[in-house]
């Protein structure tokens, strides 16, 4: 029979799992701007999204699904951050992206470009926002992360130190 405390702590276990990936499975958000058009300053660098009003917010900062157009049925969605040089001014864009599961995060700077257009960066990447600032997928698991411990130490405590159980 298993004693309250070792059920609790397994149950504090399966939360934590269901929690994280909850998390990894959410839908990806990305940032989608360029500094090309005329409000589209804010999408310089360095990016700094705690300065963009909440009306820039709520149209730059999108929901990242999986698309009809997407390339193949192995495509997954990305968060892409791109600076060309445009007849020789410097422009910076980011966007959500598909790309195949197997392509590498900088296989986009050798994509085939107009020539006046010339590609100086290109990055993808899969955490929400990683694309401008820091994403909120590490913030997560860095503030769960001291609960977690002090939760294993709780549970290991509850372990060591339970009743025997009745029979």
């Amino acid at each position: 029979m298993t004693s309250y405390g070792s059920t609790g702590c397994l149950l504090l276990g399966l939360l934590s799992l269901l929690m994280f990936f909850n998390t990894a499975s959410a839908v990806l958000r990305c940032w989608r701007c360029s500094t090309d058009v005329s409000n589209g300053e804010f999408c310089n660098d360095p990016f700094m999204p705690d300065t963009i009003s909440e009306q820039q917010r709520y149209w730059s900062y999108v929901n990242c699904t999986y698309s009809v157009g997407a390339k193949s049925v192995n495509a997954r969605p990305v968060c892409k951050k791109l600076v060309q040089e445009v007849y020789g001014k410097r422009v910076i864009s980011r966007s959500c992206f598909y790309e195949d599961m197997d392509d590498s995060a900088d296989k986009c700077a050798n994509d085939q470009t107009s020539s006046y257009i010339k590609t100086v960066y290109c990055r993808t990447c899969t955490t929400d926002g990683c694309n401008g600032g820091s994403g909120s997928t590490p913030l997560l698991l860095l503030l769960t992360l001291p609960l977690l411990v002090a939760a294993s130490g709780t549970c290991r405590y509850a372990n060591e130190h339970a009743a025997p159980a009745r029979t």
